[in-house]
């Protein structure tokens, strides 16, 4: 098979030009030479002058014209067409062309063929590229700081996700204060954020979050092997739900940052009033964030969830500046008595002499049963069945001052290690003794011992 090319008009009329420049190159040359076309010598040339003109552009005026020309070439390449190629029918394989044309322009011609042509067949689709699943290596898509004046659900509608979700995968619904700055995770989806505790298993986390267990296990995040939960370990529950009214809705949506102290210590005791004898009402582990309230000398009023009440302002952490704008608060209730009698009863034996010898403390005597309460705040040190006393307890106070409560018909109702207030019952009065102790008790009836820097002292100074 033959191929003929059909040259573009442009390059005919270039060729032409290009021979007319040769002739008429080699006419200027016989002519200074003094020869004609034929190449005889030509009368009176020798006495002829020949003047040369010489066109010498200056270096910037030869770079454009450059510059022209390569812009003119590609324009012009730009602007071809595919070359029209007419194949002729001939025996044998088809021939390969050379091609000056750009690669993604070249053409692969086929021989003809002399039956009739089958039916042209179907290009093959494209398939579309194929991409490796980004891997999620975490549930949270962000973390948002908290700014003034800014509200939960103004915080939830931003990042699309529902008001529910943003309390639980921070502990909001634990009570504590929002402030000013505090990063809140930001989920990718709806769900809820959980703790591994001890003995729980998927079954029972599936029905408290109301979702099935391959919920849990395939979220990639949780990097649950073979579905095996670790203790302390935090999960994403996808979906998962807890109970939620209109209420809490309405409630945390409003909710903003506000002035807070930080809880310093574990087991620190929010208190009924400013002052250690006021009664303790919950105790808070290090880290809890309470809403600041009011002041009172050395003591700040908090809130915490449902719990109102006071804790020392040098067990939390506090913005002095922030604490002195809050405002003075005097509305608490007065103080317990810092003592009061262990039980109620008669007066049987007093302090001092008796019987030839020495009674280190009061006998108070009433039916059996009868309550004992703690005469003041302490901690308890002793619990239990003591020598010579039978059950008993013993409780040190503040100042170096214990007091002891024997011959309990029972044992008591609190531990050693326990802190109780003013008041607050440990058990009830009998007549056990411990006779190895060199105990002995006549009746139903509560010996009352008060000790300071351990020896004993009348306890009527104390009681009201």
């Amino acid at each position: 098979m033959q191929v003929i090319f059909e040259q573009p008009p442009w390059y005919e009329r270039w060729v032409r030009s290009q021979r007319r420049l040769a002739a008429a190159r080699r006419t200027a040359r016989r002519l200074r030479e003094g020869r004609d076309h034929a190449g005889d010598a030509v009368p009176g040339s020798a006495n002829r002058q020949v003047v040369r003109w010489q066109f010498r552009p200056s270096r910037r005026l030869g770079h454009l014209l450059l510059l022209a020309a390569v812009i003119l070439i590609l324009a012009i390449d730009r602007s071809l067409p595919l070359q029209t190629l007419t194949p002729i029918s001939h025996s044998g394989p088809a021939p390969v062309v050379p091609s000056l044309l750009p690669a993604e322009q070249a053409v692969v011609v086929a021989p003809a063929v002399r039956h009739a042509a089958a039916a042209p067949s179907e290009p093959e689709p494209i398939a579309p590229a194929v991409r490796a699943p980004i891997p999620v290596a975490t549930a949270y898509q962000a973390t948002h700081l908290l700014t003034e004046g800014e509200t939960l659900a103004e915080v939830a509608a931003r990042y699309q996700i529902p008001l529910s979700t943003l309390v639980w995968t921070n502990q909001l619904d634990r009570g504590d204060a929002l402030r000013v700055g505090q990063p809140l995770r930001i989920a990718r989806l709806a769900g809820a954020a959980h703790t591994v505790a001890e003995g729980e298993t998927l079954t029972v986390l599936a029905e408290r979050y109301s979702v099935a267990p391959e919920a849990i296990i395939t979220f990639a995040p949780n990097r649950l092997r073979d579905g095996q939960l670790i203790v302390g370990r935090e999960i994403f529950i996808p979906g998962g739900r807890l109970p939620w009214t209109a209420e809490q809705e309405a409630a945390f949506g409003q909710r903003t940052a506000e002035p807070v102290g930080i809880v310093l210590a574990d087991e620190t005791n929010v208190r009924s009033g400013p002052t250690t004898d006021h009664p303790r009402q919950v105790q808070l582990a290090a880290g809890r964030q309470v809403a600041l309230r009011g002041r009172y000398n050395d003591w700040v009023k908090i809130a915490i969830g449902d719990v109102t009440g006071w804790i020392r302002s040098d067990l939390l952490e506090l913005d002095p500046a922030v604490v002195a704008a809050l405002p003075e608060v005097r509305d608490f209730p007065p103080p317990p008595p810092r003592w009061v009698w262990p039980a109620r009863g008669v007066l049987t034996s007093g302090f001092g002499p008796r019987w030839g010898g020495f009674h280190n403390g009061i006998d108070i005597a009433n039916a059996a049963w009868t309550p004992i309460v703690a005469a003041s705040r302490g901690w308890v040190y002793e619990s239990g069945w003591c020598s010579g006393y039978g059950y008993c307890v013993k409780i040190r106070h503040p100042g170096g001052i214990e007091t002891i409560y024997g011959h309990l018909i029972a044992r008591p109702v609190v531990r050693a290690g326990q802190e109780v207030s003013t008041g607050q019952l440990i058990g009830y009065m009998g007549s056990t003794y411990d006779r190895a102790g060199g105990g002995y008790s006549t009746g139903v009836h509560l010996h009352f011992t008060l000790l300071v820097n351990g020896r004993a002292v009348n306890p009527l100074r104390y009681l009201p």
